[in-house]
């Protein structure tokens, strides 16, 4: 964001008054402020918490890059900026962070290519192009100005393996191409709407993606994987809703989701089980409340009302979780420094930072 906007932006917040419609804030980082040989690790470590940068394509010291995020709830409209780079998504990331939803990308200017086990393929400058956050891909990419919109499951579970279906491919048929240039004009209004204008334009956004991502038909012998698809994304949906119920076990969920013992167990087996799942969960939301500045609570009560009862036991999954201790991590996050398990702490009554967006997805 240049200078002239940036003033732009500062003006029309200080014009506000409090019977006046609130502009949307997007939250924002740039290193464009930083010295070049500093550039590209600060862009890594912004990115670490969902993707790692491999390392820049090009041979200067400089990577000025600039982010932008709008939280539309549910999903989030994501602009990029950035020099040529390469990328990956491993299958350690997703099991640390279990952020499973679709991107659905276009690029204003230069082509991309995405490589994961269900596709590869070379995404040209225009051309919306689908993949998710819930397997492992990595991507080289050129100069670009792109625009990402991220999408909860839990928007569409009846539809998720039709939305799955369309993925790793060029959206080049005319409905695709509806829905990027929808997702470009997004970008291009959401700074200029008020908080009041989000919820129809989110509604929209869904209806849209909800006629243009239908998929082609599957063949009859995916039925059954389809459906499991659905299955899992629900009663992870469901756990997140019970996360802090003390009996949410493998009992509860059988009950809430309406599957069998043996079903859930086979639906959690590729995820480390549901034991596993769950307590992972819980270790999440307990590593967002304590690296919450504006959370006072004590470290022992809120691990207490995730079910972690005993401080010893909590304190080593905690480290195990994210290589650091809740103790450290709530010492770094009041003084402002971060921690290993996230990236430094958002100014008091800044939007929430990018991961904290996806996260609450």
């Amino acid at each position: 964001m240049d200078a002239e906007s940036r003033g732009a932006g500062s003006l029309r917040g200080q014009m506000a008054t409090a019977g006046e419609p609130r502009l949307l804030r997007a939250a924002a980082f740039s290193t464009e402020g930083l010295p070049p040989e500093r550039q590209f690790a600060a862009w890594r470590d912004q990115c670490a918490a969902l993707v790692e940068m491999i390392a820049p394509l090009s041979s200067g010291p400089g990577f000025a890059a600039a982010h932008q995020v709008w939280d539309l709830g549910g999903m989030a409209l994501s602009r990029v900026r950035a020099p040529a780079a390469t990328w990956r998504r491993t299958a350690a990331q997703i099991r640390r962070d279990s952020i499973d939803h679709w991107v659905i990308g276009i690029s204003r200017g230069g082509e991309q290519v995405l490589r994961s086990a269900n596709g590869c393929g070379t995404v040209p400058a225009g051309i919306p192009y689908g993949f998710s956050l819930n397997e492992p891909i990595e991507g080289r990419r050129e100069d670009m100005d792109w625009i990402a919109l991220f999408v909860s499951r839990d928007l569409f579970p009846e539809r998720a393996h039709a939305i799955d279906a369309a993925l790793h491919a060029p959206l080049d048929g005319p409905l695709g191409r509806l829905l990027g240039t929808h997702i470009e004009q997004l970008a291009m209004q959401l700074p200029r709407m008020t908080e009041a204008d989000l919820p129809h334009a989110a509604a929209a956004t869904r209806a849209l993606i909800g006629a243009c991502m239908s998929g082609p038909t599957a063949p009859l012998h995916d039925a059954a994987q389809q459906v499991e698809g659905t299955r899992l994304a629900r009663i992870k949906a469901i756990i997140r809703r019970n996360i802090a119920s003390p009996s949410l076990g493998p009992r509860r969920l059988c009950q809430l989701g309406e599957v069998s013992r043996s079903q859930l167990y086979r639906l959690f087996t590729p995820l480390g089980g549901v034991a596993r799942y769950i307590q992972a969960e819980r270790l999440r939301q307990a590593e967002r409340a304590i690296a919450d500045p504006a959370d006072r609570r004590d470290i022992a009560r809120i691990a207490e009302g995730l079910g972690f009862y005993d401080a010893s036991s909590f304190s080593r999954a905690f480290r195990r979780e994210f290589g650091i201790t809740p103790r450290d991590l709530r010492a770094a996050a009041q003084a402002g420094l971060g921690g290993t398990a996230r990236p430094p702490a958002a100014m008091p009554g800044a939007p929430p930072a990018f991961t904290e967006i996806l996260r609450r997805m």
